[in-house]
């Protein structure tokens, strides 16, 4: 089963890193432009490069500061697929584990999408634990 996952420990409590994950604005802070609401049921979109257009997504599952599940589709990704982000404490800051799954159901030949969604995570989480850091 392929599945894209990162971790990253960042220097800040969970109530911040949760509101750097789940409020619009910020979510363009480290992420891109996009519509987020975090009220499951809540449909959004992400606006990405040119080629890809438009991420589009449904808020799936919500555990404040704990956890967050979202749907992720784009014209370059033909299928629906899941990011699941989890939200750990560790000593005085949090420990952030972003899942991506879904890549299954992509035709065995466009399998190899996921690996620029690999490399994109890892860029964006990145700059999330340079901007939520106090």
């Amino acid at each position: 089963m392929k599945i894209i996952k990162k971790e990253i420990v960042i220097e800040a409590p969970a109530a911040k890193v949760w509101e750097h994950i789940t409020d619009a604005k910020k979510i363009a802070g480290w992420f891109k432009p996009n519509t987020f609401e975090a009220r499951v049921g809540t449909a959004f979109t992400i606006e990405c490069h040119a080629e890809d257009g438009k991420v589009f997504g449904v808020v799936k599952e919500i555990v404040p500061q704990k956890k967050l599940v979202y749907s992720f589709q784009s014209k370059m990704i033909g299928v629906e697929t899941l990011v699941t982000i989890t939200l750990t404490t560790e000593g005085k800051g949090t420990r952030l584990t972003l899942v991506h799954s879904g890549w299954d159901a992509l035709p065995p030949d466009e399998q190899n999408i996921s690996d620029q969604f690999d490399g994109g995570w890892g860029g964006f989480l990145k700059n999330l634990q340079e901007t939520a850091r106090t």
